[in-house]
C-alpha cells in the first residue's frame, strides 16, 4: 500500500530539518541558517548548512545535499518509505495507507491487526523493562551486575525482567485491551495443549527485545537466571507474521548508522557480545541470533556496507559457522575478515576481564576470510598428504565459488594454487566440479516432480509467463565502452546516471568502469567540464 501524500505533506510541516540534524550532530545558527559539522564525513570546520525554510541540507564539502527525507535515508541507511516512518514514529505520528481499488475488509483489517500486534510488541518491550527496577527483579539486576552491564547499557539496549509467573503478561495484556489471540500471534504467550487457555512463553529471565532496523520491537530473546536450572538458556520469540529469525540481525538499529564511519559490520554470536562491543566502542557490532546466520542477513548488511568482520567463537562450532557465513556473505559479493578469538573467550569475557581496550585491540586483528579459511583446514587436515591437500582445497573452494567476480575469485584460486604447490589448472579444475556439483542440486531441488503424474489436478492452471531476468549482453565491454563515451561528451545524461544508484552499482571494477566513475565523480562536484582533464 502507497503512503498517502496528504500524510507525506502533513510530516514536511510537521517537522523541522534543523531539530532532525541536530539530533544526530552539533547545529549552529548562523542568520537565518543553521550549520554543523557533516555527519556524513570527518571534519574540524562546519560545511554543513542546514536551510530551514527551505526545508534543505548541504555539504560543501562532501557535496551531498537534499531534503528532509533524503537526510534520513542517508543516516540510517532506509528507503524512502523506512524514512517516512522513521519521522513518524519520532514524532508520534501513526502512517496511513492508501486503500486500492479491490482492496477488501479484510485487507483493511488484517492491516489493523498488524499494527495492534506492533503496539503491543513495543509496549510489552517497555513494560518488561519497567519490571527490571521492581523488586521481584533482585535476581535480574544481580545477574547484570556480575556481567558488568551498567545502566546506560540497560536503557539504550532497553532490558527488560519478565515476571516467575504463568500469567503475569496475560493479565497486564488483558488489562490493556490486548486479546489472547493477539498475544499468540505475537509469540509472547503459548496456548496450553488440549485447552483454549494461555499461559506466558517468558518467565523468570531477563529479556533482550529485538529490534529491526527501523527499531521496532518484533521479538524477544528470553536468558535463563538460575545457572542449575535444567531448562534452556535461551527462549526465543517463534517464527510469526511479526518475526522471522532469518531476517533480524540483533544491534543493527543501532549500528546502521555507524556502518558507513566503520567501513564494516561486525558479526558476533550473541546479544551479550554485541552490548559488550558496543560498549568498547565498536557501535558496529550485530549479531544473529546464535549463529544461525542466513541470506537474508547478507543482504540485510549489503545494504548499508560492503565489508563484514566475523567474531565468532573459537569453538568447533564457531569455527564450523563461520565457514557458513562466509559463504553466504560471500554469495551477495561482500568481502569477508576474521577475528580469531583466544580459546575458551568471546567479545563479552574479554570486555570484561581486560575492558575496552582489549577488546578493541583484539576484535582490530583480522585475517582475509580466504587465508582463514585455509589456516583452519592445515590445521584439520595434513597439507603433505595428498588426500589432506584434496580436503584442504574443497574446504577453501568452498567458499570461493560463491564469489560473484570472476576476477576475485581467480585470485583467490591462484593464491590457493600457490600455497598447495599445485599446478593452477588442477584448482580450476575443482573449483568447476564444486560450480557442476552445485548447479546440478539448486536444479534438483528447486524442480520436484509429483510421484505419481496422475495425482496432478486436471484443472489445475499452468504458471503464468515470465520475462527472463535481465542479464548482461555478454560482450559488455562495448557497452561499457558506449555508456563512458556518453557521459563523457553528454552533459544532461551524465547527471542522470550519476543520480541512478541501481546503474552506479553495476559498474565493472575494470578500467573503462573506473573511468566512467571518475567521470561520475566530477558531475557529483558539478565540475563535468572537467572530467576530460581527471582522465
Amino acid at each position: 500500500m502507497a503512503i498517502p501524500e496528504e500524510f507525506i505533506e502533513q510530516l514536511r510541516q510537521r517537522t523541522d530539518i534543523a531539530d532532525v540534524v541536530g539530533s544526530f550532530t552539533q547545529v549552529k545558527k548562523r542568520g537565518s541558517d543553521y550549520w554543523a559539522c557533516c555527519p556524513f564525513h570527518k571534519e574540524k570546520t562546519p560545511s554543513f548548512k542546514v536551510d530551514s525554510q527551505r526545508q534543505t541540507f548541504y555539504c560543501f564539502g562532501c557535496k551531498k545535499s537534499g531534503n528532509l527525507f533524503h537526510f534520513i535515508q542517508e543516516m540510517v541507511n532506509t528507503d524512502f518509505v523506512g524514512a517516512v516512518h522513521w519521522l513518524a514514529d519520532r514524532y508520534g505520528l501513526t502512517v496511513p495507507e492508501t486503500r486500492r481499488r479491490g482492496d477488501s475488509a479484510a485487507s483493511e483489517q488484517r492491516r489493523q491487526w498488524r499494527e495492534q500486534g506492533q503496539k503491543l510488541l513495543n509496549e510489552a518491550a517497555d513494560w518488561y523493562h519497567h519490571l527490571l527496577r521492581q523488586p521481584e527483579a533482585e535476581k535480574a539486576r544481580a545477574y547484570l551486575q556480575s556481567r558488568e552491564i551498567d545502566d546506560e547499557t540497560i536503557e539504550k539496549f532497553n532490558l527488560g525482567y519478565c515476571l516467575d509467573s504463568w500469567d503475569a503478561l496475560c493479565q497486564w495484556a488483558s488489562s490493556r485491551g490486548y486479546s489472547p489471540e493477539l498475544l499468540e500471534a505475537t509469540g509472547m504467550v503459548s496456548k496450553k495443549e488440549g485447552s483454549t487457555s494461555f499461559y506466558d512463553r517468558f518467565r523468570d529471565r531477563l529479556i533482550f527485545p529485538i529490534h529491526d532496523e527501523l527499531s521496532r520491537v518484533v521479538g524477544f530473546s528470553a536468558r535463563i537466571l538460575s545457572p542449575d536450572a535444567k531448562a534452556a538458556k535461551y527462549v526465543n520469540s517463534p517464527e510469526s507474521d511479526f518475526f522471522q529469525k532469518g531476517s533480524v540481525l540483533y544491534g543493527l538499529n543501532h549500528a546502521r548508522a555507524n556502518l558507513k564511519t566503520f567501513g564494516n559490520a561486525l558479526v558476533c554470536e550473541g546479544q551479550l557480545d554485541v552490548i559488550a562491543c558496543h560498549r568498547a566502542g565498536l557501535v558496529n557490532a550485530v549479531a544473529a541470533q546464535g549463529t544461525a546466520f542466513t541470506e537474508n542477513h547478507a543482504r540485510l548488511l549489503k545494504r548499508s556496507t560492503n565489508n563484514v568482520i566475523l567474531a565468532f567463537d573459537a569453538d568447533t562450532a564457531g569455527a564450523t559457522a563461520a565457514q557458513r557465513t562466509i559463504a553466504l556473505l560471500h554469495e551477495v559479493g561482500l568481502t569477508v575478515s576474521v577475528v580469531s578469538l583466544p580459546a575458551g573467550e568471546d567479545p563479552d569475557s574479554i570486555f570484561r576481564h581486560g575492558g575496552a581496550e582489549a577488546l578493541r585491540s583484539i576484535m582490530s586483528a583480522t585475517e582475509p576470510a580466504v587465508p582463514y579459511l585455509f589456516r583452519r583446514a592445515c590445521d584439520t587436515h595434513d597439507l603433505n598428504q595428498p588426500e589432506g591437500k584434496s580436503l584442504i582445497a574443497t574446504d577453501v573452494l568452498t567458499a570461493i565459488r560463491p564469489l560473484p567476480d570472476p576476477i576475485t575469485r581467480t585470485a583467490h584460486c591462484q593464491w590457493l594454487a600457490t600455497q598447495l604447490n599445485m599446478p593452477e589448472n588442477i584448482i580450476f579444475d575443482a573449483l568447476n566440479t564444486l560450480q557442476a556439483s552445485h548447479a546440478q542440486h539448486s536444479a534438483t531441488t528447486s524442480f520436484r516432480p509429483p510421484s505419481d503424474p496422475t495425482d496432478r489436478p486436471a484443472d489445475r492452471t499452468p504458471a503464468p509467463f515470465q520475462l527472463p531476468t535481465f542479464t548482461m549482453p555478454e560482450d559488455n565491454e562495448k557497452v561499457w565502452q558506449t555508456v563512458f563515451d556518453l557521459v563523457l561528451h553528454f552533459e544532461e545524461l551524465a547527471l542522470r546516471l550519476a543520480d541512478d544508484e541501481e546503474i552506479t552499482q553495476l559498474l565493472p571494477d575494470t578500467p573503462l568502469g573506473m573511468a566512467i566513475s571518475r567521470v561520475l565523480a566530477c558531475v557529483d562536484q558539478n565540475s563535468w567540464s572537467d572530467a576530460m582533464d581527471s582522465l
